[in-house]
């Protein structure tokens, strides 16, 4: 079979999330990057480039075809450029094909060199639905471990950003969806173990936000990029950020209170980017700690020109189960999925 090969800006395709495109390399950035495109053809193979990971922090790519809900594929990328087959078929056929980057940003990156194609094959892009949600999160958001169970250590593996709480309400509520999300990360602090008394400032989320990709610049020692929100056409921000910040928290009422003003901070530099952009501020996912505080920036912030929300998602339940180190499970994320799009269908926010 004769094939042609293609950069991924010489195709018609649908890009969704925060990318980057360097020499004709497109960079998925973010969990759950994708493109998607509808294929007439019968084969399907592209070039990847990562810097490997290790066994255990690979980056992974899930394909779809067609059926959005079960993968047709997955599988880790190697170190370098090697080009993987992504689907196949004896005779040609019209399929709808997502390529998702399923690990997450601070993780091993995946890069697009090409796509190959057999050579009579037509590539059209698809459409996106007319509503999008950005979310701004920490593991929970990545989708840390939902795939393992408790007691399983970590794997970018057993990570789906797919099957977690964020790209589910979007699912629910018909709407496109971007992730900025980066475990362990928080507003004043990153993760601490119990025995330290100072702050975890080495990546925060108010630091990485404003560019288009933080890690990989940093990693390429490329000058950083400022991400251009002027891009995006948001309908509506949802924020999930406190459960690392109340590890440092902890019950210092001066912490909190840095949480608190720190975070209104936050919320006012994303009003000042996407102005009148309803904001939803959520905080119970893993643990009750830092609510009041998130509550109380959620009021300092709101302004009648560009609101800003506040959701308190319900207790976990012991039935629920968890997934790797602790975090949520695939039932805990699709509970809080519903109670999210209910409420935001409530509250008429789209």
């Amino acid at each position: 079979m004769k094939t042609k090969t293609y950069l991924p800006n010489e195709l018609d395709i649908r890009i969704s999330g925060r990318t980057v495109e360097r020499e004709n390399v497109l960079y998925l950035s973010h969990s759950a990057a994708y493109v998607e495109f509808e294929l007439e053809g019968k084969y399907l193979a592209a070039e990847f480039a990562s810097e490997g990971g290790g066994a255990d922090f690979q980056a992974w790519i899930t394909v779809y075809v067609n059926d959005m809900e079960i993968p047709y594929k997955k599988f880790p990328l190697e170190a370098g450029k090697k080009e993987y087959l992504l689907w196949e078929n004896n005779t040609e056929e019209k399929a709808v094909v997502r390529v998702v980057k399923s690990s997450e940003n601070q993780y091993a990156y995946a890069a697009i060199c090409n796509f190959i194609l057999d050579e009579d094959a037509k590539v059209t892009k698809t459409k996106a639905k007319e509503k999008h949600i950005q979310f701004i999160g920490d593991s929970i958001t990545c989708g840390f471990g939902n795939e393992g169970g408790a007691g399983d250590p970590f794997l970018t593996e057993t990570e789906n950003p797919l099957r977690a709480y964020a790209a589910l309400t979007a699912k629910k509520l018909d709407a496109e969806f971007t992730l900025i999300s980066w475990s362990g990360i928080g507003v004043i602090s990153s993760y601490v173990d119990p025995d330290v008394e100072v702050p975890n400032t080495g990546v925060l989320a108010p630091r990485l936000y404003p560019y288009t990709d933080y890690s990989l610049f940093a990693r390429m020692g490329w000058e950083m990029e400022t991400y251009d929100c002027s891009k995006d056409n948001l309908d509506m921000i949802v924020i999930n950020l406190c459960t690392n910040d109340s590890s440092y928290t902890r019950d210092h009422e001066d912490r909190k209170q840095a949480f608190k003003e720190e975070y209104a901070k936050f919320l006012n530099h994303l009003q000042a980017s996407y102005p009148g952009t309803p904001i939803v501020c959520c905080s119970g996912a893993m643990n009750r700690l830092l609510m009041s505080e998130v509550c109380e920036a959620t009021k300092m912030a709101t302004k009648p020109e560009s609101p800003v929300y506040y959701y308190q998602f319900t207790p976990t339940r012991p039935e629920d189960g968890e997934g790797a180190v602790g975090h949520p499970s695939m039932i805990r994320h699709d509970i809080m999925s519903t109670e999210l799009a209910n409420w935001v269908k409530e509250q008429n926010l789209l």
